[in-house]
This record gives structure tokens, sequence and C-alpha cells, in this order.
């Protein structure tokens, strides 16, 4: 492929991306109507939330809410991994972005210089829930960080964040016999 259409085509990717961003951040509110959506419906859900770059979308409260009518362990699993999917279109716009603007490969180049485990990195804000990770995954696109590594990283952070959050019941529930301020809640 040559340059010229290369650079359309990431040109048109971008556009696509914060279109597709827009698109499902207005439609937040029917997005986390979960009601009998099973778990490929909570997975495609999860992917729509996380699909967007930089808006905030309702993935963590559509697996606890799915959590309260279906396996816990199993919501965590299939939210975590269409969750994790959605990523990858922060780390495609990454990706594409860097090739299109110098003043953003300058950023990556200098925001790169100072991380020195990019896993630990995305694993952490993979963890964390914070509507931050977007700024990871276009970084670790930018810096073109191995696929197969993203993937396996963000996974195992947003499992543990899906965990702790279809389960959260179940842990305040626990604290509450240990902690008596908490016995009011539920």
């Amino acid at each position: 492929m040559n340059n010229k259409r290369r650079k359309i085509l990431e040109i048109f990717l971008i556009i696509f991306i914060i279109g597709l961003s827009i698109a499902i951040f207005l439609l937040r509110d029917r997005i986390q109507n979960v009601s009998n959506v099973g778990y490929l419906g909570l997975l495609l859900l999860c992917f729509l939330a996380n699909s967007t770059v930089l808006l905030p979308a309702p993935s963590l409260m559509i697996a606890a809410s799915c959590a309260l009518i279906m396996n816990p362990l199993l919501v965590a699993g299939f939210a975590a991994l269409g969750s994790t999917l959605g990523e990858f279109v922060g780390y495609t716009f990454g990706t594409v972005s860097k090739d299109i603007s110098p003043k953003f490969q300058k950023f990556i180049d200098k925001f790169a210089a100072k991380i020195h485990n990019q896993s630990l990195l995305v694993f952490i804000f993979a963890v964390l829930p914070l509507p931050l990770f977007d700024i990871v995954g276009i970084y670790s696109g930018g810096t073109k960080m191995n696929l197969v590594k993203f993937f396996l990283v963000c996974l195992a952070g947003k499992f543990i964040k899906m965990l702790v959050y279809t389960r959260i019941y179940d842990i305040v529930d626990w604290a509450s016999s240990y902690v008596p301020w908490l016995g009011g809640i539920q």
C-alpha cells in the first residue's frame, strides 16, 4: 500500500474511532440496561463500553448488575474479555495517530522514556477503576507494544477488577461482620 493510501486509511480509522466513541457515549444509558443479556450479550456490552476513547462508559456497572442474576465468576470472565477486546480500539487509535502526528510521536517518545515496565503499567491501570486506561491503551499502541502481551496483561488486570466488582456485595457482607459501621449496608 502506498504512503498516500495508508495516510487516508489512518485518517479514516481515527474519524471512525472518534465517531464510535461519541455514539457509544451518547447511548450509554441504553447500554446499561442489562436485563436478560446472557454471557455473550455481556461480552458485547462490555466491548462497546470499552470501545470509547477518552469518554466514560458503564462497563463496571454492567458487570456488577449482571452478577446479581448470573454466575459472578463467569460474569467477571466474560466482562473482562469484552472489556479487553474493547481496549483494542484505543490501542489502534494510538497506532494510527502516532504515524499521522509528529507532535503525538514526540509526546509518546517522551512518555516512553519514563516508563521502565510497560506491562506493569498496563496491568496496574487495567486493575484500577479509573477512566485513565484509554491513555495507556493509546500509549501502548503508539509504542507498538506486542499485541499479545498487551492483550494478556490487560485481560489479567481487567479480570481482577471485574471479579472485585462482581463480588462487591459478598465483600461488603463479609466486611460488615468485622466492621460494625458497615452493618447497615445491604
